[in-house]
C-alpha cells in the first residue's frame, strides 16, 4: 500500500485529501506545520510528499522541502508542492528549469485549489516512475 505524506496548515484541506486518498487505498499521514512534519517523517517513510508553500511563513514549504531533501533516506522521495501563490500573487514557478527545480527541492508545483482527481493522477504518475 503506497504511503503519502501531506503537510499543509489548512486542516480542512488535510482532512479532505486524506479521506479521499485513504478511500483510494493509500496510507496517509499529515502535519499542520513544518516542525510537526519533520517529526512525523522520522518514523513515516512516504512514497510521495505533498507540501504546501505558505504555512508559518511565506516560504515555509521551501524550507521544509530542503530539510527533507537533506535527509539521505528521504532524498529520492518526490515532492509535489501545492500553493495558492500563483493564483493569489500572480507568481509563476518554473520547475521545468532544472536549476530552479533543484533550488526549490520540488518535483512539481500545483495551483490550489487542486482537484482531487488531478492530485491522484500526479501521485500515481510519480509512483509509476519509482517502479
Amino acid at each position: 500500500m503506497p504511503k503519502i505524506f501531506i503537510i499543509d496548515d489548512d486542516d480542512d484541506l488535510l482532512k479532505a485529501q486524506r479521506l479521499f486518498l485513504e478511500e483510494k487505498g493509500y496510507t496517509v499521514e499529515t502535519a499542520l506545520d513544518t516542525e510537526e512534519g519533520l517529526r512525523v517523517l522520522k518514523s513515516f517513510k512516504p512514497d510521495v510528499i505533498i507540501a504546501d508553500l505558505m504555512m508559518e511563513h511565506y516560504d515555509s514549504g521551501f524550507v521544509f522541502c530542503k530539510k527533507v531533501k537533506d535527509e539521505p533516506d528521504l532524498r529520492s522521495v518526490p515532492i509535489i508542492m501545492q500553493t495558492a501563490a500563483p493564483r493569489e500573487l500572480g507568481y509563476k514557478f518554473d520547475v521545468e528549469d532544472p536549476v530552479k527545480r533543484e533550488w526549490m527541492k520540488v518535483n512539481e508545483i500545483l495551483t490550489k485549489p487542486v482537484p482531487l482527481d488531478h492530485l491522484l493522477g500526479k501521485i500515481e504518475q510519480y509512483l509509476q516512475r519509482k517502479k
